[in-house]
């Protein structure tokens, strides 16, 4: 089954009013409100008086710019996956941003890796033996190499308050589509992988009728 991709900037593309939305949503303005308001409490305590603006001002750009910037967006794109070791490299990319998913969308993706690692040692041969299409074949490939990593991008450039609580244009919040994205892919790997391991059963299955029909005629009792 193939996996209608759509660039990933598509989920999201920002406006200027949503650029806004992000930085207030992100940690280091929260963080800087927060060292601002004490600021204020400092000054309305009387602790502090002349310049307190500037203290207050000086107090919110700390935390705006001290608070360490955690590029997991950047994991995602920068996480080469060779044909070689693909498998390696999907547990390395999903243990790199796991902390930045929500749940349920982390349980989704942890499936998709359960499946990968599967099919992935295993898809140049199944390719070669026939038991899988190219088209299958490509969707997964494709799954590891783009729209994982594209789809994972997309969504950790949020801020994490925004991508749970803001509302898109359909009505969902980036974390509840970047969710419905992961079901799509899960759903559409294990369809995948249930019909190339169907054709192992299927031999399994010729392979045991051929050694029962072989073997019971030896059994067979001549006078």
């Amino acid at each position: 089954m193939a996996i209608s991709k759509q660039p990933a900037s598509t989920m999201l593309s920002p406006s200027f009013g949503e650029r806004l939305r992000f930085f207030l949503y992100s940690n280091g303005n929260i963080a800087g409100s927060l060292l601002a308001i004490g600021g204020l409490g400092l000054f309305f305590g009387g602790v502090i008086h002349a310049y307190w603006w500037a203290i207050v001002g000086g107090l919110y750009g700390a935390g705006v710019l001290g608070w360490p910037r955690n590029d997991l967006a950047g994991t995602a794109e920068r996480t080469e996956l060779s044909t070689e070791k693909l498998a390696q490299q999907v547990r390395k990319l999903v243990d790199s941003v796991a902390q930045g998913l929500p749940k349920e969308a982390l349980d989704f993706l942890r499936s998709i890796q359960g499946t990968l690692s599967e099919l992935l040692p295993r898809l140049q041969e199944m390719r070669e033996r026939g038991i899988i299409s190219a088209k299958d074949s490509f969707t997964v490939l494709e799954t590891v190499r783009r729209y994982l990593p594209d789809t994972l991008a997309a969504y950790l450039r949020l801020p994490k308050l925004y991508a749970q609580m803001q509302a898109l244009s359909d009505g969902r919040t980036a974390a509840q589509t970047l969710t419905d994205q992961l079901r799509v892919l899960d759903t559409s790997l294990k369809e995948i992988a249930k019909s190339a391991f169907a054709g192992d059963a299927e031999a399994l299955v010729t392979n045991g009728q051929f050694l029962e029909n072989k073997f019971s005629e030896k059994l067979v009792f001549r006078p």
